[in-house]
């Protein structure tokens, strides 16, 4: 999570929002009804939640003051925003309100930085310069202030989009189903900056959503309505039905789906031993009919894996995995505990059978996984690698797996799914070096850099190119035109698909100049990918 600075310090803090109004309005494809609700917004996240139609949108609208209830009362602590008895209605550019919708409505002729700065025309431009820089470094954007929307990511127009909302230090903040189009990965930073930023204002949060798991991530309070008319309210697992929070997870399938090669098969023991895709790691599964070699998804729930703060001695035949706690995140009744071991692999533990220190940030962790809860799915290996794209450099440490990464990301922003999905629909990216050393991490500098990009959760090691990589190939980018002429120089096949990155340019390894150069770098290639994927898909 990242550790957020309070924007200003004179800001008024613990207001509450209080909301009483009628209005008649139509919604789209239905029949008209009356909007006829009272509640109250505490300072912090309350969700509205509800069907479409409910009335939420039109809430915001009248806090924002872009349009007026027939009856009503809207008010922020001793400040009256609306009051049709006393004709009083202040205009939505006094409010100090934040609004962020489902269309971003970015100003596509600004870049970053002016977008940002659009609601402090009025300020001094040495202060309008610090509160926008210190916002957009908030916001993981930064380094981006001359890109247009259209170079940037999904991922990182929604984060500029909040910064230009939190920038003018709002009294409230509305959202309207700001994150409903991006991937898991990129809503889920989102959700920590935004929650982490909350945590230091402490104003109130009207967040509107469908999505459940936001609810439980984000939710202090829920206000639930039904035709117009507030129908429960309270603490999240309180409002929100049981029935539902356990389709949520059914809907969502399994919190870990990892890409495996069945590499053993035990009849004696009754289980099959799978190898991970570019992992140096093995997990035993159930005995079922596959091959030696066959291509699997292995999925894991979450809930079925034991977590254990020393090695178990006496566990049977169980996958034993050891690793390190990255990151833990409040759900609801539980906490799910992000573990690298050598892959991430998401833990679902009760809050109330946790402890702080058991579960802090860097500390040794041990996973527990019974074979039977390794579901194994069948794939096909050639629908998996229909369509490959190939980053090569020299040893896969720190260019071409940022190329990856980046690739993987934009590929799952434009086809609206999952990262852990790609390779289920038949496209993503992989990278390789010529002379790589197999299994060793990415450089610390490559890291930071993705991180820098809101890229987070990418977990890599290296491999070596080799022929079968070549040949399931699509297209193969290589970061110089060195490495292009030593591809086709190795393997000769690899003609008519090896190109480079950009031509005439080499994108060099930035080594000692510090992260600052690799994070230019990794903006560089994210451009540049962006570019190529508009011609290949």
């Amino acid at each position: 999570m990242s550790s957020l600075p309070i924007l200003s310090k004179t800001q008024p803090q613990g207001d509450r929002l209080k909301v009483a109004l009628r209005k008649r309005y139509q919604p789209v494809e239905a029949a008209r009804f009356e909007l006829d609700i009272q509640f109250e917004a505490r300072p912090g996240v309350t969700i509205l939640l509800g069907h479409s139609g409910a009335g939420k949108t039109t809430i915001l609208r009248c806090v924002a003051g872009l349009c007026d209830p027939e009856q009503g009362r809207i008010t922020l602590g001793d400040k009256v925003l609306f009051d049709s008895q006393k004709s009083i209605g202040i205009e939505p550019s006094r409010r100090k309100v934040g609004l962020v919708f489902q269309d971003l409505a970015l100003f596509p002729h600004l870049t970053v930085r002016e977008n940002i700065a659009y609601g402090l025309r009025k300020t001094p431009a040495a202060e309008r310069s610090q509160r926008v820089t210190r916002i957009m470094e908030s916001f993981q954007i930064a380094g981006l202030d001359d890109r247009f929307p259209r170079e940037i990511s999904g991922g990182e127009q929604q984060r500029v989009a909040f910064a230009r909302s939190l920038v003018i230090e709002p009294c409230v903040l509305l959202l309207d189903e700001p994150m409903s189009s991006l991937d898991i990965q990129t809503k889920s930073g989102i959700i920590d900056d935004l929650r982490a930023w909350n945590e230091t204002q402490r104003i109130p949060i009207l967040y509107v959503t469908h999505n459940h798991e936001e609810v439980f991530a984000l939710g202090e309070h829920v206000t639930a309505l039904k035709q117009g008319r507030v129908v429960a309210e309270g603490a999240p697992l309180n409002v929100v039905p049981k029935a539902r929070r356990e389709t949520m997870v059914q809907f969502a399938g399994f919190e870990n789906l990892l890409e495996a090669n069945v590499s053993q098969i035990q009849e004696q023991h009754g289980t099959v031993v799978c190898r991970l895709t570019r992992q140096l790691v093995e997990l035993q599964a159930p005995l079922t009919r596959v091959e030696e070699g066959a291509p699997v998804h292995i999925g894991i729930r979450a809930s079925e894996i034991l977590l254990a703060s020393s090695k178990p001695e006496v566990v049977g035949a169980c996958n034993i995995l050891k690793g390190v706690i990255r990151n833990t995140t409040e759900i609801g009744p539980k906490i799910e505990v992000l573990v690298d071991c050598g892959i991430d692999l998401r833990v679902h533990v009760p809050s109330i059978a946790s402890s702080g220190a058991r579960l802090a940030v860097g500390r040794e962790a041990w996973l527990i996984i019974q074979p039977h809860f390794c579901h194994l799915i069948r794939r096909n290996r050639s629908d998996a690698l229909r369509r490959l794209f190939l980053f090569v450099c020299g040893r896969n440490t720190s260019r071409s797996p940022i190329a990856e990464a980046i690739c993987n990301a934009e590929l799952a922003r434009r086809l609206k799914i999952p990262l852990s999905a790609l390779a289920t629909v038949g496209i993503q990216a992989w990278s390789a070096g010529i002379s790589a050393t197999p299994g060793q991490p990415m450089s610390e500098e490559a890291d930071h850099a993705l991180e820098t990009l809101g890229i987070t959760g990418f977990s890599h090691h290296s491999r070596s190119l080799d022929l079968d990589l070549v040949m399931r190939a699509e297209a193969i980018f290589c970061l110089t035109e060195q490495y292009r002429q030593k591809v086709i120089e190795m393997f000769p096949v690899a003609a008519g698909k090896a190109h480079c990155l950009t031509e005439g340019m080499d994108l060099e390894d930035p080594v000692g100049q510090g992260r600052a150069a690799y994070t230019k770098l990794a903006q560089r290639i994210q451009g540049l990918v962006q570019f190529q994927l508009e011609g290949l898909i």
